[in-house]
């Protein structure tokens, strides 16, 4: 009899595990690519994300009954080039990180999903990035969408909850809130910059409110990003050899970032589709540390895009096209390099993005790419990229990269 009663368990046990399922996705992308960065040309022997994030992503779903069910995600991003711990994340202004582990640095969560909508926790992905990734349609974040020049780095944050409402006739809506910690700090620390900053010294909080239709050929997305400055900021810096001893943090008063994207990507039919890009940035005076200095400034974004894009499928071949604008108003000013210099108006500056791109499908997946994108300023100070400074008078970014992507 009791080992009738263990066998019964053991299959009741199984019959339980049965309704959960563990699937291990992804996709790795590297190839061979060349970027100028103003004058500054790099060639890497092995470059990664041309075309695509690579990343391998575990989904977890258990089915509850009643048509409820148990949702799992835990997504890593590594960069195969090296060794190290890949950056990922967004911050106040979605520009810098504020994720810097290899294990769990992308898209996660945990959550509950039915007739209600779905509800998840986690580190979870905005709304602007799916909008983003509708209106440049095949470019996404890589080479040839000009993500950082004429979008914003807003991708996700940490410590977030997001709810989606169930569709209705097309129509659906979600909310993300991730609220503010203002009160850590270390009083002195050292050496201690950047993503490290920002995951000590309190959090900003972030809301975000979107709108999706998705019906037939259309599907048109609107995001409302919006980011209090709550962290901390170091006011005093003293050099202790390469590094600084940082003490002084004072908490943000609440100065907004905002967001607000529009997309819409129509398939015109199986073969074309059209895409239309919007996003107007705007902020009060935000903090900016000076890292070299004692004290800091203040920056300001006023900046809009406008963009279009097309795809062209012909077999196992695909092409691709995007054209972006981008143009500061008045209000955009940029942070002084030191405590002690004046802030610089970045008013009536622009850029023009043009991003080429060719898949051929070797296999349902498996693809070798080619991307090309050029990114033409009307001043050098309008795109600053973090380790290079400008050649004289150069004003042009550009970027070529040839590779292969496999997903499974």
């Amino acid at each position: 009899m009791k080992k009738t009663l263990v066998a019964l368990a053991a299959i009741a046990s199984v019959s339980a595990f049965a309704q959960s399922s563990v699937t291990l996705t992804g996709l790795v992308d590297m190839g061979y690519g060349r970027i100028d960065y103003k004058g500054n040309a790099v060639t890497f022997s092995s470059l990664p994300n041309g075309s695509a994030t690579t990343n391998f992503t575990f989904l977890v779903n258990e089915d509850l009954g009643g048509g409820l069910k148990a949702d799992a995600r835990w997504e890593i991003d590594p960069d195969l080039t090296q060794t190290v711990g890949k950056t990922s994340g967004t911050s106040s202004t979605g520009t810098t990180s504020n994720v810097t582990s290899s294990l769990g640095n992308g898209y996660s969560f945990l959550g509950l999903s039915g007739g209600f909508g779905a509800l998840k926790f986690g580190t979870i992905n905005y709304a602007t990035i799916s909008a983003n990734g509708d209106g440049n349609l095949g470019f996404g974040t890589a080479i040839g969408s000009g993500y950082r020049v004429s979008s914003f780095d807003a991708v996700r944050a940490q410590n977030a909850m997001r709810y989606d409402t169930p569709d209705m006739n097309g129509f659906s809506a979600s909310y993300l809130l991730s609220e503010k910690n203002d009160l850590q700090a270390n009083v002195l620390t050292t050496g201690m910059t950047g993503n490290l900053v920002n995951q000590t010294q309190g959090r900003d909080k972030v809301s975000e409110f979107a709108l999706l239709y998705a019906q037939g050929p259309v599907t048109a997305r609107y995001a409302a990003l919006t980011t209090e400055q709550w962290g901390k900021t170091a006011t005093t810096y003293t050099t202790l050899g390469s590094a600084y001893n940082i003490s002084g943090w004072t908490s943000g008063t609440g100065a907004q970032f905002k967001l607000n994207t529009l997309s819409v990507k129509y398939d015109v039919n199986s073969a074309i589709s059209v895409g239309y890009f919007n996003q107007i940035a705007k902020s009060d005076s935000l903090i900016v540390a000076n890292a070299a200095a004692t004290g800091s400034s203040t920056t300001a974004y006023d900046r809009k895009t406008n963009g279009i894009a097309v795809t062209y499928a012909n077999g196992p071949v695909k092409y691709m096209f995007n054209y972006q604008t981008v143009t500061n108003g008045d209000g955009a000013v940029k942070a002084a390099a030191t405590s002690t210099a004046s802030t610089t108006s970045l008013s009536g500056l622009s850029a023009k993005v043009l991003g080429l791109a060719v898949d051929y499908s070797l296999s349902k997946r498996t693809t070798v790419y080619g991307r090309y994108e050029k990114d033409t300023d009307s001043s050098a100070s309008f795109r600053a990229v973090t380790g290079y400074t400008a050649a004289t008078g150069n004003t042009t970014y550009t970027a070529t990269a040839i590779g292969v992507r496999h997903t499974f």
